[in-house]
């Protein structure tokens, strides 16, 4: 007999309870402990009907033996009501520690993933749309899954020990009741198979939504931004799609709701006519069993919304969990093959390097050899192919062809947890966080001296408007930080950098927003410092670089000239070109 195959929404809820693995035990002894008490809550209206059957037996007060009875009977039920809220406020707040527990755990497997994956996987996503997968969809695709999980539980043996309760009293009544719960199972499956691309598109549209809003704030869409070529109308757009999308999400719901609305108030209805016609008939004698089984059957109509919120999450939980684990999910093409471990960076090959994505060489057969202790100047117009280089380098980008060594090693065979710490890049976009200055300046340095610290600064030309600052090095910063301008914010980058002395240093033009002299004496003074460190220089400033031991100069993804300074300008090629136009 064939095995029937899971439907998506069923995968993506198993892979999100695997992300709460390492709970398991805990969040099933919490279950259990929810369990216990809606079991001892479900029996509490048989204490109502003890109190009604008594109260008809006699209605003098002064029968002590019947009002202690009556006394007992309300003692014990207000104590089973009270323990399970407090059961149940623990285990609640015992679920919602673990759902954000397991949502840390996800964003840091994801940081993890991005920190390998090559610059072209990322690069097929939208501006803002890996940002809100992380930032939103990885809390959302956590929360309330344990909690629907948790008050599924309780609702499924509350159903049963109320089913016996009920049976007790009218089998027939039962029966009326216990009928309401697949006429929801049935109309909750119905509804969503006719709802849930109302859930994929509103998903869909929100990453559109958010691409546009980020884009419009960016330099590279500033006139549009401004108004022309209609961006005011494509905003209208967006919003107007984004505003349909909602509201088709949000009716979705409340069909859902409607439904399970509409069977409880017509079984209860039903319930109360089937009760009238038995207790007049003389087949539900008991006085007490009128409110009882009102009780029972209220509450058991009423934790069918449990179908409504399994449902829903079911339907919201598909398109987060697919664009989440798409993340996840991607080869590991970058430490799949990992197995070896450096101690050190020493001589780097690039051999006939190629890098080629939708039918376009990034990098074609790019070959030279950087000996350890030189520093190297890669230099070239935008989009010649520099960049790329620094991505392999720093094993963010996969090359399709050639080799690359360290030291005679494959550089995709050495694990990454023995390379990045002999490797370091200093961006142009500067990572500044929240704390002082010294605390930016020694980001993942061990511990080091002040005047240490103080030399190297002093050597970059940073001490200076650094001890102009309020505090000094005691100075609090942020990454939003008002204090530094951006070359600053560059400054305090390289200097950490510099204060981290990797094997392998990379300028990744690190100080874009200084000037044409301040780069170059700060390129001078980094290349005169540890002669056994490599450093790579990437500027579009040759004049800082000329007295670099070698400069690799790039156009069209190719090495086209290579050489010092003194060699390239006596060629006369395309450096010389550069270096003089410039």
């Amino acid at each position: 007999m064939a095995r029937k195959r899971l439907s998506r929404e069923d995968r993506y809820l198993i892979r999100v309870l695997g992300l709460f693995g390492e709970f398991r035990w805990r969040i099933l002894m919490i279950i259990g402990i929810g369990i216990v008490g809606i079991v001892m809550f479900s029996f509490t209206p048989t204490f109502t009907r003890n109190i009604f059957n008594n109260l008809e037996e006699s209605f003098d007060l002064n029968i002590s033996p019947t009002m202690r009875f009556i006394y007992t009977q309300l003692v014990i039920f207000t104590v089973l009501a009270l323990l399970n809220e407090v059961f149940q406020i623990i285990c609640s707040f015992a679920i919602i520690r673990y759902e954000n527990r397991a949502k840390h755990e996800l964003v840091v497997k994801i940081k993890r993933k991005l920190d390998v994956v090559p610059v072209s996987f990322l690069d097929q996503f939208a501006t803002g749309d890996l940002t809100r997968r992380v930032a939103n969809l990885t809390g959302m695709l956590t929360r309330t899954v344990l909690m629907i999980i948790y008050r599924a539980a309780r609702t499924v043996f509350f159903y049963i020990t109320t089913a016996i309760a009920m049976f007790q009293i009218s089998w027939i009544l039962a029966l009326v009741v216990i009928a309401s719960l697949p006429l929801c199972i049935i109309t909750a499956k119905l509804v969503s198979s006719r709802t849930q691309r109302y859930f994929n598109n509103n998903n869909q549209v929100i990453i559109n939504s958010f691409s546009y809003m980020d884009k419009k704030v960016s330099l590279h869409n500033f006139y549009r931004t401004h108004g022309i070529d209609g961006a005011e109308l494509e905003y209208e757009a967006h919003n107007e799609n984004e505003t349909r999308a909602n509201i088709a999400e949000e009716v979705a719901l409340g069909f859902n709701t409607i439904y399970i609305t509409f069977i409880q108030n017509f079984m209860f209805l039903l319930v109360t006519v089937v009760f009238g016609i038995l207790f007049v008939n003389g087949t539900l004698p008991e006085f007490g069993a009128l409110p009882a089984f009102i009780v029972f059957s209220n509450r058991f109509l009423a934790n069918a919304v449990i179908v409504t919120e399994t449902t829903n999450l079911l339907q919201s939980l598909g398109p987060r969990a697919k664009k989440v684990f798409e993340i996840l999910d991607y080869p590991d093409t970058m430490t799949e093959r990992e197995h070896i471990d450096i101690e050190r960076i020493g001589e780097i090959a690039f051999r006939n390097v190629s890098i080629e994505r939708g039918g376009e060489k990034l990098l074609s057969n790019v070959s030279f050899r950087i000996p350890p202790g030189s520093s190297v100047a890669i230099v070239g117009a935008a989009g010649s192919g520099k960049g790329k280089i620094v991505e392999v380098l720093a094993k963010l980008e996969q090359y399709t062809g050639g080799q690359v060594a360290i030291d005679g090693v494959n550089l995709d065979e050495i694990k990454s947890d023995s390379y990045y710490p002999n490797f370091g890049i200093a961006f142009g976009l500067p990572f500044i966080f929240r704390g002082t200055v010294a605390e930016n300046l020694l980001y993942g340095i061990r511990r080091t001296l002040p005047e240490n610290v103080m030399q190297v600064t002093r050597r970059l030309g940073s001490h200076d408007f650094i001890a102009q600052l309020p505090n000094g090095y005691n100075t609090e910063l942020s990454s939003d930080t008002t204090k530094l301008s951006v070359s600053q914010k560059q400054a305090l980058n390289v200097a950490r950098m510099v204060l981290k002395n990797p094997d392998l240093f990379v300028f990744n033009q690190a100080l874009s927003s200084s000037d044409p002299v301040t780069e170059k004496d700060v390129i001078e003074s980094i290349r005169k410092m540890n002669p056994r460190q490599t450093k790579i220089f990437v500027t579009h400033r040759l004049s800082s670089i000329e007295n670099c031991d070698m400069i690799i100069f790039m156009a069209g993804g190719r090495a086209v000239e290579m050489g010092t300074h003194a060699e390239l300008m006596k060629r006369k090629k395309r450096y010389y070109s550069a270096y003089t136009s410039g």
